[in-house]
């Protein structure tokens, strides 16, 4: 585990507008030996311009270490289609295996809601692990289907976790 200021310089929440590749590598690099492709398909597709989180309420935020490195990311974008409106899709989080267990995680979860609030009145999360589906559900996310074992197909719809979020009333 790195501490967390090791060299007196606290890690960095950011949104992200802009992409370094070398930036990105290492955390791209642990994405994959870990047996994780989002990282790569959120690259691939920034680079095409086919996501860039930046529709009306999308968010793209990333921890950055003192050094420029990015060591944790999260996304939000709008539900795609056939989603019903008001509905934002969390995704794309991931957080450096050596930069885990000092909340970096939960603080990422809390701008990307905060950035949420008056663009989206549900959120949706589609979990691939049981660690994962453990993580959304202490983040205040409710689980709709089961994800051990079923198939994407077999699961009661194209996300296994929600939040509600409340409805912001004008003065």
């Amino acid at each position: 585990m790195v501490p967390l200021a090791s060299d007196g310089a606290a890690p960095r929440l950011t949104r992200v507008h802009q992409i370094d590749p070398l930036a990105w590598a290492p955390l791209l690099a642990a994405s994959e030996a870990e047996g994780w492709h989002m990282l790569r398909r959120l690259m691939d597709e920034w680079r095409t311009g086919a996501n860039r989180y930046d529709q009306p309420g999308e968010s793209l935020w990333a921890w950055m270490d003192a050094h420029g490195q990015v060591i944790a990311v999260g996304g939000l974008n709008v539900e795609p289609a056939p989603g019903r409106p008001g509905t934002g899709r969390m995704r794309r989080f991931y957080v450096h295996p050596a930069w885990r267990s000092h909340g970096l995680a939960r603080r990422l979860v809390g701008a990307v809601l905060a950035s949420a609030q008056g663009h989206f009145s549900r959120l949706h999360v589609n979990c691939e692990s049981s660690a994962s589906a453990d993580f959304w559900t202490r983040c205040g996310f409710a689980q709709v289907g089961g994800i051990d074992g079923d198939a994407p197909a077999l699961r009661p719809a194209l996300y296994t976790h929600v939040r509600l979020l409340p409805q912001l009333q004008a003065a």
